[in-house]
């Protein structure tokens, strides 16, 4: 329990400062309409998950499953790389995709500008926060995820209260927190050998690769949608993502300390249920106790509010026995069967949420997704695995259960 909140606490800072910071500048550079930025680059948010999952998580679990002293840092060097890359396309098309919203280019092209940049600062930085958790270094990582945050937030809170130019106040930010980075790097350098090894991760998170793939078209075309219907619901749906978001990457703690446990063979499904379910409850408090702090300094509909919050509770509830037998799914059954799990039940969230010409598309997409995917895991829990001493285990015979250590039943 005490890693779950020790990883997940790291996580929720992780996310909430820049939610944090979006806030606070809304209202210290005088516009309101900026903190819309956070849900209209919420998008490219998954972009830095689907290359944490493949350069760093996936790398780390290789590392540990085959013995690969090299994944590590080889996983690194050839993320930010590719991280560089592809971070850089939406900056050279911010107008087009600020407009693909429907948006005024002109108000938040900056703002744009720079949350992709930190976008790609952040995914650097979770690279070696990755690492340190599966080094079970959570302490220290703890330690870099608070500096780094406050630092963001600090920084650029105070620098735009001074600096009239906004860009420059934006600039200097930015460069503050690549050093940071940057001196993570060097501090936790090892030698390693670059080759192209690292395409040898991807079925050890193919169904999170897949996953995020899938959740980026659902918010690009999805929020779309929602944009379109009117600023009542553009604002309550920003507040209720402002407010569930850090919560969202908090539950991360979960298929965390499941990949890592799992990997080094120690993983006790029980108690970890059990754990994750406490959790998720706290999350779930935290939630609203955020949404009703700040419904009325967005002025913020009440009853639409409550509605999208409703679809994320029951989405919240649904995730911590997902997430487990997911990772369990992947690393120990077949990460062929958990990726097509996740395709087949992401195609059906991202369908919904572009087909349906509603301001709760995305939620609906969410809610439907959420029930086909625990259906399909729960048929694996009852029909594939056992529980033998608090641990989930794969059967390997039709009398399998008839010969658990210590008359112990399973179930």
């Amino acid at each position: 329990m005490k890693r779950l909140f020790r990883i997940g606490s790291g996580l929720f800072i992780y996310s909430l400062i820049p939610i944090l910071s979006w806030i606070v500048l809304s209202y210290t550079l005088g516009d309101s309409r900026i903190s819309n930025v956070y849900s209209l680059t919420y998008a490219m948010q998954f972009v830095w998950m689907i290359l944490k999952s493949f350069f760093a998580s996936s790398a780390n679990i290789r590392k540990h499953k085959e013995q690969q002293s090299n994944a590590t840092w080889n996983g690194i060097f050839w993320g930010t790389i590719f991280s560089a890359i592809i971070f850089a396309i939406p900056l050279i098309f911010v107008d087009n995709y600020i407009s693909f919203f429907g948006q005024d280019e002109e108000l938040y092209r900056i703002y744009v500008i720079y949350a992709i940049v930190q976008l790609f600062i952040q995914t650097m930085f979770s690279f070696i926060i990755e690492k340190l958790f599966f080094e079970d270094k959570d302490k220290i990582a703890n330690i870099h995820l608070f500096a780094f945050n406050i630092l963001n937030f600090v920084v650029v809170v105070v620098l735009t209260l001074l600096i009239e130019n906004t860009l420059l106040a934006f600039i200097i930010t930015l460069a503050i927190l690549f050093i940071y980075v940057l001196a993570l790097y060097i501090w936790q350098f090892e030698k390693f050998k670059i080759d192209f090894s690292f395409f040898k991760n991807f079925k050890y998170e193919s169904a999170s690769i897949v996953s995020s793939i899938f959740m980026m078209l659902i918010y690009l075309f999805g929020f779309q949608n929602v944009f379109s219907t009117g600023e009542e619901y553009l604002i309550a749906l920003n507040l209720v993502t402002l407010c569930t978001d850090a919560q969202w990457d908090c539950l991360g703690a979960i298929s965390t300390v499941a990949k890592v446990d799992i990997s080094k063979n120690r993983y006790n499904y029980r108690q970890e249920l059990k754990n994750s379910y406490f959790f998720t409850l706290i999350v779930i408090a935290s939630s609203f106790v955020m949404t009703f702090a700040l419904i009325f300094l967005f002025n913020a509909s009440l009853p639409l509010v409550l509605i999208y919050m409703a679809f994320q509770v029951f989405d919240f509830l649904t995730t911590p026995i997902s997430d487990i037998l997911a990772v369990f799914t992947q690393l120990e059954y077949s990460p062929v069967l958990n990726t097509i799990i996740s395709l087949s039940t992401k195609a059906v969230r991202v369908l919904l949420s572009v087909v349906i010409m509603s301001p709760f598309c995305t939620d609906i997409g969410q809610v439907v997704e959420a029930v086909l995917l625990l259906g399909a895991l729960m048929i694996i829990r009852f029909t594939k695995y056992k529980v033998s001493e608090g641990k989930l285990l794969v059967k390997t015979s039709e009398n399998d259960l008839e010969n658990l250590p210590n008359g112990e039943e399973g179930d």
